[in-house]
């Protein structure tokens, strides 16, 4: 179906819950199931899954509406300095251990071909968190490195967040993603063999600058 010719938008209102979901470019209709020879793809994780088709209909057009909520369901409001990154799962809360994959949609119980390896088996990982007294704490573990490096699964990470004193830390990712710069430089080794890898989001931590004002 040409996107000339698909009906127009179905405006229909209801809340998903906590999931992680990728939508088609515009024009792009959506497809059950992951990546197929069009490049359209539908999918969503999380302890509910399968929200969206239970409600986008084949071969109608969706209207997307991007709203952030808190986990006491407020809303958020972005402003022009504000920025969303990738992260999951929490790996300390309040001062404990807090690992859930499964909940968080990193890990499905029931597919351990999915996430399994990822969740469960010592990886290179990048995590951040805060101290009692909100100081940020980053770190980054080089992996899949025998004899040097092998390192965390999310529970080792978890530990390793609380020894510097994390009272929350969440996992930002992990594998060949993992690399932490510093002055502009490569301050680890990364798993790739062809190098630091390219990604879509990253943490940054840059001096204080005072914004400027019109004199």
């Amino acid at each position: 179906m040409r996107p000339s010719a698909l009906p127009p938008p179905v405006h229909r209102t209801f809340r998903m819950p906590p999931s992680m979901c990728a939508v088609p470019a515009p024009g792009r209709r959506w497809t059950a199931g992951l990546r197929n020879e069009e490049s359209t793809v539908r999918r969503d994780l999380g302890t509910r899954m399968g929200a969206m088709p239970a409600h986008a209909r084949r071969g109608e057009r969706i209207a997307l509406e991007e709203v952030v909520r808190d986990t006491a369901g407020r809303r958020v409001r972005l402003g022009s300095d504000d920025s969303i990154a990738s992260a999951a799962p929490t790996l300390v809360k309040d001062g404990r251990i807090a690992v859930d994959a499964a909940a968080e949609g990193t890990l499905d119980p029931e597919n351990l071909s999915f996430g399994y390896a990822w969740s469960n088996v010592r990886q290179p990982r990048t995590m951040a968190g805060l101290d009692a007294k909100g100081r940020l704490i980053l770190a980054t573990v080089d992996g899949r490195q025998p004899g040097v490096s092998e390192g965390f699964t999310l529970e080792e990470a978890a530990r390793l967040m609380r020894s510097p004193g994390a009272v929350q830390a969440l996992n930002l990712d992990g594998g060949g993603s993992t690399a932490m710069a510093v002055n502009g430089k490569l301050a680890n080794i990364t798993s790739d063999a062809t190098g630091e890898r390219a990604v879509g989001d990253t943490v940054q931590v840059l001096p204080w600058r005072e914004p400027y004002r019109h004199r």
